[in-house]
């Protein structure tokens, strides 16, 4: 986007169509992991270019800063993935 010369950070996100995603489909809000979903997307295509999902960064960074819910007892990252917290969360 235009905004992107201003930022010390970039992190390029993937397309709906790239990614797995919990959606609601009745306009409700999903506030919190064990709230309500209506769809799981699955992502239909590869990404064709160096992007990662958002969902994916957020629980990267979690783990990496040590929060409770994403690393186990070793410290070791507890999710490989959003994919992977959906199933197993």
């Amino acid at each position: 986007s235009e905004t992107v010369p201003f930022a010390d950070l970039v992190l390029p996100d993937t397309t709906y169509l790239e990614r797995h995603d919990c959606i609601s489909l009745l306009d409700r809000p999903i506030s919190h992991a064990d709230g309500p979903g209506d769809a799981i997307r699955h992502p239909v295509v590869e990404p064709d270019r160096d992007v990662r999902p958002f969902q994916t960064v957020l629980i990267e960074l979690g783990a990496r800063l040590g929060l409770p819910g994403f690393v186990d007892d070793d410290g070791s990252a507890k999710y490989r993935d959003y994919a992977d917290y959906i199933v197993h969360h």
